[in-house]
């Protein structure tokens, strides 16, 4: 499974992680774009169970995986849990993504992406 790593020490939400921490996958999508500028992050592979903040059901991504998926991937995701952890890594808040139904938490990544896109092109 790959997560995110801290090169640094970082404090949000009242916690403190300290560097070699691996994030947690809830975290605000603006102190995750903020780490990922800085290059205060970097991408680990974590075995099974080594970290508690990932449930089992959660299969990772691949490292391919951290570019950004076409329409059609995103509709393939299957588990709001993984669709979740997708917008994490773009640096999406989804809040409360277990209210929301997998097609909405589908179509709010494939929004987010355009946007982001059409940011770049400006």
């Amino acid at each position: 499974m790959v997560a995110y790593r801290l090169k640094v020490t970082f404090a949000t939400g009242g916690k403190e992680y300290l560097p070699g921490s691996i994030l947690p996958a809830d975290i605000a999508s603006s102190d995750f774009q903020f780490l990922k500028s800085k290059k205060f992050i970097e991408i680990v592979d974590v075995s099974e169970g080594s970290n508690e903040e990932f449930d089992e059901d959660f299969e990772g991504f691949d490292d391919e995986d951290f570019g950004l998926k076409s329409m059609e991937e995103i509709r393939r995701i299957r588990s709001k849990r993984d669709a979740a952890a997708y917008a994490v890594s773009l640096g999406l808040d989804l809040g409360e993504y277990e209210k929301k139904s997998l097609k909405e938490i589908q179509e709010e990544i494939i929004n987010y992406q355009e946007e982001q896109e059409g940011d770049e092109d400006d």
